[in-house]
């Protein structure tokens, strides 16, 4: 399979292409080969290589950077993916785009209170907050307009075992972090209000492949979770006997990220729930 990845220095995206690249014939990506906001040199790429499966990891996720900068964020993640979106339309090459839970980001209203924290179904309508939520929910859109058989994977906050590049950029830290403060008997203060699921990058690059033959749409795609962030922390604290480490802060917005996850589940693809994938990684991972 010939296989074109962007993002390929990213988080994801370096994964994606250490997990493919000894059995598939593998495009790295960067900005350096291929500005993919650039529509000329994204034709001449998808001319040169051929992709039959395009995996759009490329993105500005930086959420501060994106409200500072939404002029740039809207060139790289709505009008940069309607790009790529157009090219595997010509070419007929399938399009997998990485989109995010951030889209499900709202403030709570009188309307929708009673309902707030439940897990967001992917046909709901939605007005995120965020700018990165915003310009991700306007690249959905833009990049299935362009090309209906488009696969979107609204992924979640990703972790796994850092290597130097992670460690310096404190990227997909949240369980190295969490196993380190365990290890060290520190003590945890986690938000009340704030509900996510939170997903093994590894498990994320194993189920990837199955995406390939999904239905065009929207799929959840991550760990699912139905507790708030601080009882999600002291499930995984008390796995270890250490749940008196745990305490919880009222302050701060309330947030709901939760994914209802049976869109996927229905399809085959499988994830490990959040607390469960936490000490899973906690216990195995190298120290």
């Amino acid at each position: 399979m010939r296989i074109l990845i962007t993002g390929a220095k990213g988080y994801l995206g370096k994964r994606l292409v250490s997990a493919y690249k000894e059995k598939h014939t593998v495009y790295a990506a960067s900005h350096e080969n291929m500005d993919f906001t650039d529509e000329h040199k994204v034709q001449t790429v998808f001319a040169d290589f051929r992709p039959e499966i395009v995996l759009h990891c490329g993105a500005l996720s930086d959420v501060e950077a994106c409200s500072r900068e939404p002029q740039k964020s809207l060139k790289i993640n709505v009008l940069g993916t309607q790009n790529i979106a157009r090219a595997c339309r010509q070419s007929g090459a399938k399009m997998i785009f990485c989109s995010s839970d951030q889209v499900y980001i709202e403030p709570p209203t009188e309307k929708n209170r009673a309902e707030f924290y439940l897990p967001h179904r992917e046909e709901e309508r939605l007005k995120p907050l965020p700018i990165y939520g915003q310009h991700k929910l306007l690249a959905e859109q833009s990049s299935m307009n362009e090309n209906p058989d488009t696969v979107v994977l609204r992924l979640t906050l990703l972790y796994d075992v850092p290597d130097e590049a992670d460690k310096e950029r404190g990227k997909g830290m949240f369980a190295e972090n969490l196993r380190i403060d365990l290890e060290n008997n520190l003590p945890q203060q986690v938000y009340k209000h704030t509900s996510r699921g939170i997903t093994d990058c590894r498990e994320v690059v194993s189920n990837m492949e199955k995406t390939w033959n999904l239905p065009p749409g929207i799929y959840n795609f991550g760990s699912a979770n139905t507790d708030t962030l601080y009882d999600t922390i002291r499930k995984v604290f008390a796995h270890f006997g250490k749940e008196k480490l745990v305490s919880c802060r009222e302050d701060g917005d309330m947030r709901n990220l939760l994914i209802d996850t049976q869109k996927t589940e229905k399809a085959g693809i499988i994830f490990s729930d959040t607390a469960s994938g936490l000490c899973h990684y906690i216990e195995s991972a190298p120290k």
